[in-house]
């Protein structure tokens, strides 16, 4: 689904669908003079009025985070794992629900149809073993309660998401277990995740800066590492599972700035307990933005920012799509010299492009290296936006 953080992610990828379901729910502005770039949908120099941006810090405040926050613009939340049955067989999954308002306010119009906010989702299973990747988008308004959010500090329940019978639903907030559930087809996931390390802030104690204008950045947290348990159904099979996952939730109400042309975004698992996130912003000019930033979360408590200068990411191989013609980085090198990482990362499967409202490559990925003269391996995901 995901600047280069999920606010990047999610808007790059939806905001086509969700201006046309705007216009068709009464916004002003026709579809056809949207910009259809990258750059161009994220770069909103003038939201409507009244939106709140992100401009310091804050302490989140949990489960009630967890939840919805409509006094911004656009929020997304997003859970990427890999998993096997019991035979060995393995499987990523992508779960994403996506909403955004029209309006910083409800709407007054007796219709149910006229609402406030869209949301869009995102379902994808990867069959690793069968070379097959699943994947599809759905969109609505929340009215006849076929979609939206609740809990948290609209009503002191635990948050729940949904979108008709894609859910995400925290089930336990003493110890942070979601319950994952969607169905399209044949191809479904049921899932209950457990956090398996603290909720971690991303940016500055939760402020993700996209770029140096004020306002640019989004509030911005993740748990890296949860295990999943549950099963998986493909049009062969029901699937018992179990792995892991990464969740993000990010809200936001202004994004890029101009001439930020797309990202590479990783979120990897090692086998030592390390998890590493970084985003790398690509500017037009061919340049890695100064914007770009990640973390190193070690098995142990602390954290290690990385900053543009601090990892070096080298692409070793191309796939070029051929419904497309969109071609993608399809291996990487990447080595973080302060702290003596060195990692190959490459795609479980080449072909698990998006090709809907919106072009882009995210999929599981699997990883070999060193770290700290250590052997290690591990599993991801990565997502490729921007390419032509």
């Amino acid at each position: 689904m995901r600047c280069a953080t999920s606010s990047m992610r999610a808007l790059g990828i939806l905001l086509i669908a969700f201006l046309a379901l705007a216009y068709i729910a009464g916004k002003l502005v026709p579809v056809a003079e949207t910009p259809r770039t990258v750059a161009g949908l994220l770069t909103e120099t003038d939201p409507p009025p009244g939106f709140e941006t992100a401009l310091e810090p804050r302490a989140f405040d949990f489960p009630s985070d967890h939840a919805a926050h409509p006094r911004y613009r656009s929020e997304w939340w997003y859970f990427t794992g890999n998993v096997n049955d019991e035979t060995g067989a393995s499987f990523g999954f992508q779960l994403t629900l996506f909403r955004f308002a029209l309006r910083p306010t409800p709407s007054e119009s007796r219709s149910p149809w006229r609402r406030s906010n869209i949301f869009l989702g995102h379902f994808a299973v990867s069959d690793v073993d069968v070379n097959a990747f699943h994947n599809f988008e759905r969109q609505s308004r929340p009215a006849l309660d076929l979609a939206g959010a609740k809990g948290g500090t609209t009503d002191g329940r635990a948050p729940k998401i949904w979108l008709r019978d894609w859910v995400i639903e925290l089930i336990d907030t003493e110890k942070e277990i979601e319950r994952l559930q969607a169905r399209e087809s044949d191809v479904s996931i049921a899932l209950e995740l457990t956090a398996l390390r603290p909720i971690a802030a991303q940016g500055n104690g939760g402020l993700s800066k996209k770029s140096t204008e004020p306002g640019n950045a989004s509030y911005y947290y993740s748990i890296p590492r949860l295990a999943v348990t549950g099963s998986i159904e493909t049009p062969s099979n029901r699937h018992k599972v179990h792995g892991r996952a990464w969740f993000d939730h990010e809200w936001s109400t202004s994004a890029l700035a101009d001439g930020q042309l797309g990202w590479d975004w990783f979120s990897l698992q090692l086998g030592n307990g390390t998890d590493i996130m970084f985003y790398q912003i690509r500017n037009a000019n061919g340049q890695t933005d100064a914007a770009s930033h990640g973390v190193i979360l070690p098995k142990q408590r602390g954290r290690t920012v990385l900053n543009p200068e601090d990892i070096q990411i080298a692409v070793t191989r191309r796939w070029q799509s051929p419904s497309s013609g969109v071609r993608y980085p399809a291996a990487w090198e990447i080595l973080v010299p302060s702290q003596n990482i060195a990692l190959t990362v490459i795609p479980k499967l080449p072909h698990q492009e998006w090709n809907k409202n919106f072009t882009y490559w995210e999929g599981a990925v699997e990883v070999n290296g060193t770290a700290a003269g250590e052997v290690v391996n591990g599993e991801g995901y990565v997502e490729l936006v921007g390419y032509e």
